[in-house]
């Protein structure tokens, strides 16, 4: 077991867990939809507008969750 899954073994509460960031790829599939589609939903406002980091776009996976009204 590693340092990383050791950290997470006795969380009680979800929000104890750092907050999960998604790449268009995983949000896609996670949606089972095309990225292109993905895309298309942010541009439409229909998705929130990613978090830039460095040359990386990753989106809260909450703020998705709230989004589509999960």
């Amino acid at each position: 077991m590693n340092a990383t899954t050791e950290q997470f073994t006795d969380v009680e509460n979800p929000r104890d867990l750092p907050t999960a960031l998604l790449s268009a790829k995983t949000g896609a599939e996670l949606l089972d939809i095309s990225i292109r589609h993905w895309h298309q939903l942010v541009a439409d406002r229909r998705l929130p507008a990613p978090i830039h980091l460095g040359r990386s776009a990753r989106w809260r996976l909450r703020d998705v969750e709230q989004a589509l009204d999960l």
